[in-house]
């Protein structure tokens, strides 16, 4: 018996989820190869129809992934890996509708499938407490150790 899938508890979701919740984002922008985009403009790729462009359809993923890593999801060695083989692929292209980089499909696939796998398998994961830490002063943090 697995325990029924809970958005509010759940820390892995698919690109699906984080296009339509943006609310959720742990953070405020995601970085795609070499370049850091702000959540709108991720958000603009989430809505980016693939049309055989390999680049967008694994930048869905990969954003996907980051924001699930970063909500507390627990990645394994190969999750790890294929985020950062993502990274090192996108490099500096520009990911439309921002630009117009352009990977083949075929060149994407097997990359997309891995971190697909990943995003949509929402119950499967371990999930780690990801707690915000407020920002102290430096009175605060003096009075700390008094």
């Amino acid at each position: 018996w697995s325990k029924p899938h809970d958005d509010d508890h759940d820390c892995v979701h698919s690109q699906g989820y984080w296009k339509n919740h943006a609310s959720a984002w742990p953070v405020s922008s995601v970085r795609l190869g070499n370049i850091i985009y702000t959540k709108t403009q991720a958000l603009l790729i989430l809505n980016q129809p693939a049309n055989g462009n390999g680049l967008v359809s694994l930048s869905h993923q990969l954003i996907a992934a980051k924001l699930n890593v970063a909500s507390g999801a627990l990645a394994t060695s190969t999750i790890t890996n294929a985020i950062l083989t993502a990274d090192a692929m996108i490099g500096s292209r520009i990911i439309p509708p921002i630009g117009a980089g352009f990977i083949a499909p075929s060149v994407t696939s097997n990359l997309n499938n891995v971190l697909e796998e990943f995003n949509s398998d929402e119950r499967a994961h371990g999930c780690q407490i990801v707690t915000a830490v407020a920002p102290k002063s430096w009175g605060q943090l003096k009075a700390m150790y008094r």
